[in-house]
């Protein structure tokens, strides 16, 4: 009676202790922004998910990051276009229509709060509300760390965004749940 008794409070004592190691949800983010702000420029492989209903979209090519602001989207798969951010304008050209649209980043403010954390330019508790972390328990998956976060505003379009991490606190995956109910999703090489 007294083993089991030591035993049960073993594993709770070791159930706290590795709770305990787990790191708070502002060490992690303070962690990811100080290791982004830092950062001058960023490349990556990337795939990208559109969902929206029963439809999905997955593209894929290369992706350059400057400070301040810029953005280099280079698609190569399906088909090859480009959507480029200079801080104030976004331009979107697909070679097959010849033909190159331009927007205000502020009519485009969605690009900025999703991007602005790569970019090396944003305070997540300013942006998003109600941060988590969780803990990605998947032996094959290199993140290990969930940050989830809900718009901090109504006027957002984007409902809630989960950004994947791994060890260093480099971002693996970002996951865009829209208030339309798409779903946008980038995973990084």
């Amino acid at each position: 009676m007294r083993r089991a008794a030591f035993a049960v409070a073993g594993l709770c004592f070791l159930g706290l202790a590795l709770r305990a190691a787990e790191p708070a949800v502002k060490d992690v983010v303070r962690a990811v922004e100080r290791r982004y702000n830092q950062t001058r420029t960023l490349e990556a492989d990337f795939i990208q998910r559109y969902t929206l209903g029963s439809t999905t979209l997955v593209e894929s090519g290369r992706v350059y990051f400057q400070k301040p602001g810029r953005m280099r989207w280079e698609y190569e798969s399906p088909e090859k276009k480009l959507f480029l951010a200079d801080g104030e304008y976004a331009y979107f050209y697909v070679p097959e229509e010849q033909q190159v649209r331009r927007q205000s980043l502020k009519q485009a403010p969605d690009w900025q709060a999703t991007f602005a954390l790569l970019l090396g330019r944003v305070d997540l508790e300013r942006v998003l509300r109600d941060l988590e972390l969780v803990r990605i328990h998947r032996p094959e998956e290199p993140a290990r760390w969930q940050l989830r976060g809900r718009a901090k505003s109504e006027k957002q379009a984007f409902e809630e965004v989960w950004v994947d991490l791994n060890e260093a606190y480099q971002v693996l995956r970002i996951e865009i749940r829209q208030r339309d109910g798409s779903l946008m999703e980038f995973h990084f090489r």
